[in-house]
């Protein structure tokens, strides 16, 4: 019979080799910093999904993760934090 102590979560995403480190213990994905790029285009989700082959919720899943990782509030302040951390 297994207790419920045998498994315990990772308190933190593993480090993946294509993962951007952003100095504060977090990290950026790939897919993410590919989001980010066309981002500072200035293309909108659906033109975003489109060019990389996804849908549209899932852009928005990446721009909510880029928006809780970067501690900004919209789109305008994602790319200015990207650029101050050389992102883009």
């Amino acid at each position: 019979m297994m207790t419920q102590d045998t498994f315990s979560p990772i308190p933190h995403k593993p480090y993946r080799k294509q993962d951007y480190a952003l100095g504060n213990g977090l990290f950026l994905s790939a897919r993410q910093v590919a989001v980010l790029q066309q981002l500072n285009l200035g293309l909108a989700n659906k033109q975003i999904a489109h060019n990389l082959g996804v849908a549209e919720p899932t852009i928005k899943m990446h721009i909510s993760a880029l928006l809780r990782a970067l501690g900004v509030q919209n789109r305008v302040q994602i790319l200015l934090k990207a650029k101050e951390l050389g992102f883009i």
